[in-house]
C-alpha cells in the first residue's frame, strides 16, 4: 500500500497547474533508404518481403507471441544489408531513457510465450555521423559490438547466436544476447504492460516506439514498445577498439550478421520493420500522465508506473526506479515545467 505517501502528496499537491504540453518530435524514425543490398535467401525475391521503404517510419508491432509481418523487409543470408538514413542526426543523449538513443525492430518472438527462449536472428548494427555534411554515407562506420564481440570486429557472429532459438542462459533476468537487431519482439501499439493487450487504443506511435527497453535483462519494460534499444556511447572502432565517441550518427547499417541455415527454416535472416530516434524525457517530469496539466492525478501516475518498474517513474534520471524517486516527482512537481 502507498498510503502514507498518497496522504503526503496530496497535501504537498495544491491543485491542478497549466503546462505546455510535450511538443512533437520530429523525424522519430528513419525516412531515407540509402543502400539495399540482401543477401540470397528464400524471401529475398518476394515483394511482401523486399521492399526497403518498409523499413522506413514507425513499426507494426504484433505482439510478443505472434509478430506482425506486414511492415518487414528480409536481409536474406549471411552478409546482407539495409542502410538507412535520418533527416536529422540521432544524438548520443545520456539525459535519453536509460541512457539509450535508438531502437531497431525486427519480428522477434518469445517461442512458447517465454521471454528466456526468443526466436531471433541477429543482425549487427554499424552507424556513422555525417561529418563531411555531403548527405552522403561515405564517412567513417563505427561498430556496435553487442554482447559477442570484441575488436578488431569479424563476422559471422559466434555460434551461440545462430539460433534460430536464443537460450538465456543466466540465473537471474540478466539477458544473455543483447546488442544487435532483430532480437527482441515488437508489442502491439498501445501494449503498455507487454501482455499482449491493447491498453491504450490511441497511443501515439512516435512516442510508444520511441520510448526504450532495457535490453540487458528479460522481458518487455511496461511503457516500452519492445524492439532492440541502443547506446551510441557503445559505438567502437571495428578494427582498433577505441570507443567512436560520436556526438550522433546520420546514418545505420544493419548487416545480417549469423552464418546458418536450418533444414528446416532456412537461412538465419534478420528482418527490418523500423529505426526509431529516443525522444528524450520530457521537461514536466512530474506530468507522467502526459496530459499536459500538473494535478493529482501524476501522483497516481506516478504510482502505476513505479509498481511497473517503467521508466516513467525515474523522476531523478538515475536509470533506476526506486522509491528515491517519490521525493524527485514530488520536487518535479513544485518546479513545474522546467523540471
Amino acid at each position: 500500500m502507498h498510503t502514507p505517501a498518497c496522504a503526503k502528496a496530496m497535501f504537498i499537491l495544491a491543485g491542478a497547474v497549466s503546462v505546455a504540453a510535450p511538443a512533437a518530435a520530429q523525424n522519430d524514425f528513419a525516412s531515407r533508404v540509402i543502400d539495399y543490398s540482401p543477401a540470397p535467401g528464400q524471401f529475398v525475391s518476394d515483394p511482401a518481403f523486399n521492399d526497403p521503404t518498409r523499413a522506413l517510419g514507425a513499426p507494426v508491432g504484433g505482439g510478443t507471441i505472434n509478430p506482425d509481418l506486414s511492415s518487414l523487409v528480409s536481409l536474406g543470408g549471411f552478409g546482407g544489408s539495409i542502410t538507412l538514413a535520418f533527416d536529422n542526426p540521432v544524438e548520443n543523449d545520456p539525459d535519453n531513457p536509460l541512457g539509450l538513443d535508438f531502437i531497431v525492430f525486427g519480428n522477434a518472438f518469445y517461442v512458447g510465450a517465454n521471454p528466456n527462449r526468443r526466436w531471433a536472428e541477429a543482425g549487427l548494427v554499424e552507424i556513422s555521423f555525417d561529418t563531411n555534411s555531403n548527405g552522403l554515407a561515405d564517412d567513417a562506420w563505427f561498430t556496435i559490438p553487442g554482447s559477442a564481440l570484441n575488436a578488431p570486429v569479424t563476422l559471422p557472429l559466434p555460434t551461440a547466436l545462430n539460433g534460430p532459438v536464443l537460450e538465456n542462459t543466466s540465473n537471474d533476468d540478466t539477458e544473455t544476447h543483447w546488442g544487435y537487431a532483430d532480437l527482441s519482439p515488437t508489442l502491439l501499439l498501445g501494449d503498455t504492460d507487454a501482455d499482449n493487450v491493447v491498453d491504450d487504443p490511441n497511443a501515439d506511435p512516435a512516442v510508444f516506439y520511441t520510448v526504450p527497453d532495457d535490453p540487458m535483462t528479460t522481458g518487455v519494460d511496461a511503457g516500452s514498445g519492445g524492439g532492440d534499444a541502443f547506446d551510441i556511447a557503445w559505438a567502437i572502432d571495428p578494427i582498433t577498439g577505441a570507443p567512436a565517441n560520436l556526438p550522433g550518427f546520420h546514418f545505420i547499417r544493419i548487416t545480417s550478421a549469423v552464418d546458418f541455415s536450418s533444414t528446416i527454416f532456412g537461412e538465419n535472416s534478420p528482418e527490418i520493420d523500423a529505426v526509431a530516434d529516443v525522444r528524450p524525457i520530457v521537461t514536466c517530469l512530474a506530468d507522467v500522465n502526459n496530459d499536459g496539466m500538473l494535478s493529482p492525478a501524476d501522483f497516481s501516475a506516478w504510482v502505476s508506473a513505479f509498481n511497473a518498474g517503467s521508466p516513467a517513474a525515474d523522476q531523478n534520471r538515475d536509470g533506476h526506479v526506486t522509491p528515491a524517486d517519490f521525493s524527485a516527482w514530488v520536487a518535479n512537481y513544485n518546479a513545474g515545467c522546467d523540471a
